[in-house]
């Protein structure tokens, strides 16, 4: 059992579609609708991306002149299975961000993505020790 608590998160499952060079989200049995059908890794060329420690992006489609979703990738330990962002949404309240966790398959062909909706830290030294830990203790979750 983890000595550490977690807030709830959700985790949603992709599987890359090699044709279409995206992440397509598999069937749940209860939908989670905060993420798309759909995610695509880029390089970003961004400066504010870059400079936040990025070098690439997930997103979803564009609808309406809107990306369904959006983040920079930040890699933890220098590894390439372990990124972190962040989702955000304006309500009445005002803008309300979640911590988002990727984990991509050694092969590249499965993406686990955990979303803490509602949850963020705003320190970015706390939020990378958030993630470091979820990572950590993900075995006995």
């Amino acid at each position: 059992m983890a000595a550490f608590k977690f807030p709830e998160f959700k985790t949603i499952e992709y599987r890359l579609n090699p044709d279409a060079g995206r992440y397509e989200k598999q069937p749940e049995r209860i939908a989670f609708n905060k993420l798309p059908n759909d995610l695509k890794v880029e390089t970003t060329w961004d400066e504010r991306i870059r400079a936040n420690g990025a070098t690439e992006i997930i997103t979803g489609r564009i609808k309406n002149g809107k990306r369904a979703f959006f983040t920079g990738l930040l890699k933890v330990f220098n590894s390439a299975q372990w990124f972190y962002g962040n989702d955000y949404e304006n309500t009445p309240e005002g803008k309300k961000n979640s911590l988002v966790i990727f984990q991509f398959s050694e092969d590249n062909t499965r993406l686990s993505v955990y979303y803490f909706n509602g949850y963020y830290k705003t320190n970015a030294s706390e939020r990378f020790k958030f993630v470091c830990e979820f990572i950590k203790n993900k075995g006995d979750l």
